[in-house]
């Protein structure tokens, strides 16, 4: 995710609700629901070289991530499908499924130059068909609760990923703030980290209990840099993707 963010803190700062270091590093367990359903997603990017970054698995044969991390940087060009690997519930060399790409969706004006531009950030989404399903309950998708429908009050925003820094072991976040900004392609500005490796991974809303996945993070403060909020695509930009893609798959023999 290195150079997403130098132009949006400015854009978006103050926009965040609730805004501040009032998010939490969370205790889980990687092997049990919901965090089975995270997982890395490994990408092939030339000969000798490998980069990754977080997915999740919203159907059997789907997952979520975003179009940045399929960029192949020292060849500038999209990478193909057969070099994405998908693993669930990855923990220390174990995990808990595992499936690679036979296609990829991404919006077609999304253009990768050095980074996410700001006005381009809210293309920044893939949609991964997987070659074989994987076995595992998926996270379905949902809009951010807002006050005005009454739900705020009760949910919890969580995010779960793999940070470079600590790239054999997911990490999780909980009590994050957010808030869907205006225009007719919205962002989700939260205060989730978002450290490189972390990137594709699902912003996630537990409401009653039950988690969904609000927005895909694709953007956040440059490392070592002044602090900020995180960025994310909410789920109302690739839903019509999404649900046409699952219905596609459950039509196929």
């Amino acid at each position: 995710m290195r150079g997403l963010v130098r132009v949006c803190v400015a854009v978006a700062a103050g926009l965040l609700v609730q805004a501040g270091a009032r998010s939490e590093e969370m205790a889980f367990d990687p092997a049990r629901w919901p965090f089975t359903a995270i997982g890395k997603l490994n990408v092939v990017t030339g000969p000798g070289s490998r980069q990754f970054c977080t997915a999740t698995l919203i159907g059997p044969r789907l997952v979520l991530t975003a179009a940045h991390c399929l960029w192949d940087r020292p060849r500038q060009r999209w990478v193909e499908p057969g070099s994405i690997h998908f693993v669930a519930g990855y923990d220390q060399g174990h995990y808990v499924a595992h499936a690679l790409a036979s296609s990829v969706r991404k919006p077609p004006d999304y253009v990768y130059a050095y980074g996410t531009s700001r006005p381009n950030m809210p293309n920044d989404w893939a949609l991964i068909e997987l070659a074989s399903p994987i076995p595992l309950r998926p996270l379905s998708l949902e809009h951010l609760a807002t006050p005005e429908d009454g739900r705020r009050t009760r949910v919890d925003i969580q995010r779960a990923g793999y940070r470079r820094s600590t790239s054999q072991l997911m990490s999780a976040q909980n009590k994050c703030a957010a808030r869907l900004t205006e225009g007719s392609a919205p962002l989700l500005v939260h205060d989730c980290r978002a450290i490189p490796g972390e990137s594709g991974s699902a912003l996630l809303q537990v409401e009653d209990g039950q988690p969904t996945v609000i927005g895909v993070l694709v953007a956040g403060p440059r490392a070592g840099g002044p602090p900020g909020p995180s960025y994310a695509v909410p789920t109302s930009a690739f839903l019509g993707a999404a649900l046409e893609m699952l219905r596609q798959q459950t039509a196929s023999p």
